[in-house]
C-alpha cells in the first residue's frame, strides 16, 4: 500500500507534522509525504495552454504529483487551519488540480487518468477554530478533483494549549483513521 501525504504546513515539526508522524506509524506499506511549503510548485496563471494540448506551461515539479498520485491508494491532505481553511500555501498549490480538471473535462484526454483511491484529512488548529467542517469542505473539494474518495479525518483542535504530540484524544483520532482506512484500502483493493 502506498499512501501520499500532501503536507500544507510551513512548520516542519509542528503540530501537522506531528499528526502525519503518528498516523504513518500506524498504516501499513510506504507513507510519502509531500511538502507544498518547501515544493515552491506556483499558483495557476490560469493561462488556458492545458485547454488545448497536454502538460502546463509551468514547469516546477508539480508533474512529479500525478504519478505518485495515480500509485497512491490513500491520499491524506493536511494542514493546519488558518481563518477556517486549509493554510494558503495548500490552496496556492491546489490551484494547479486544475490540470486534472482540464485534460478529463474540457480536452477530455484519453490518456489522462487518475484513477481512483481513499482520501482522508489531517488538520490542526488553535485559538478560536473549534468548527473543522469549512476546512474539511475544502478539503473535500480538493480530493475530487484528484480523484480520491473521502474517508474520513482527524484533528487536533486545541494546539494553543496542547501541542498534538501530547493530545491523547487527537492521536487516538488518528489512529482510529489509520486502522479503518488500512483495512478498507485492504478489503476494496486500491488503488483503482
Amino acid at each position: 500500500m502506498y499512501t501520499l501525504i500532501v503536507n500544507g504546513s510551513p512548520r516542519k515539526n509542528g503540530d501537522t507534522a506531528a499528526l502525519i508522524r503518528a498516523f504513518c506509524r500506524e498504516l501499513p506499506g510506504k507513507c510519502e509525504v509531500l511538502s507544498v511549503c518547501e515544493e515552491k510548485t506556483a499558483p495557476c496563471l490560469d493561462c488556458r495552454r492545458c485547454h488545448t494540448r497536454r502538460g502546463c506551461a509551468l514547469c516546477d515539479g508539480m508533474e512529479d504529483f500525478w504519478p505518485k498520485l495515480r500509485q497512491a491508494g490513500l491520499l491524506v491532505f493536511a494542514s493546519p487551519i488558518y481563518y477556517g481553511q486549509p493554510s494558503g500555501q495548500l490552496l496556492s498549490w491546489a490551484t494547479r488540480l486544475q490540470y486534472a480538471f482540464v485534460s478529463e473535462t474540457i480536452r477530455r484526454d484519453p490518456d489522462f487518468s487518475l484513477g481512483r483511491r481513499l482520501g482522508a484529512v489531517l488538520l490542526a488548529a488553535g485559538g478560536g477554530t473549534k468548527d473543522p467542517e469549512p476546512a474539511l469542505r475544502t478539503m473535500r473539494m480538493l480530493m475530487r478533483e484528484c480523484g480520491a474518495e473521502y474517508a474520513g479525518f482527524a484533528a487536533a483542535m486545541q494546539t494553543d494549549r496542547l501541542p498534538a504530540r501530547e493530545d491523547a484524544e487527537a492521536l487516538s483520532g488518528v489512529s482510529r483513521l489509520a486502522e479503518t482506512l488500512a483495512a478498507r484500502l485492504e478489503a476494496e483493493q486500491f488503488p483503482r
